[in-house]
């Protein structure tokens, strides 16, 4: 059987401990690895780039509709068909 044994004061004691005095807004990104990411800067958007990420959003929301649509019929056939013979 675990329990706790520690008194609350020092609990607290040590959480106060761990943490840092001073934190920045921007220290987030040191745990998620954003400052290794190069930034792509895209100030300027040509008609190309333009289709081709409307091209490339079309097809993923297609996908993103059309298949678990079509998993679920064939999920509903399969279970249809085991419960009927």
């Amino acid at each position: 059987m675990g329990g706790y044994y520690g008194s609350p004061a020092s609990v607290m004691k040590n959480n106060k401990a761990q943490r840092r005095t001073e934190r920045k807004p921007t220290d987030w990104r040191d745990y998620i690895g954003a400052k290794d990411v190069p930034t792509e800067d895209h100030t300027q958007a040509t008609p190309e780039l333009l289709a081709q990420i409307r091209k490339k959003y079309r097809r993923q929301r297609i996908y993103n509709i059309i298949v678990p649509i079509l998993l679920t019929f064939i999920f509903f056939g399969i279970l249809y068909y085991f419960f009927l013979f």
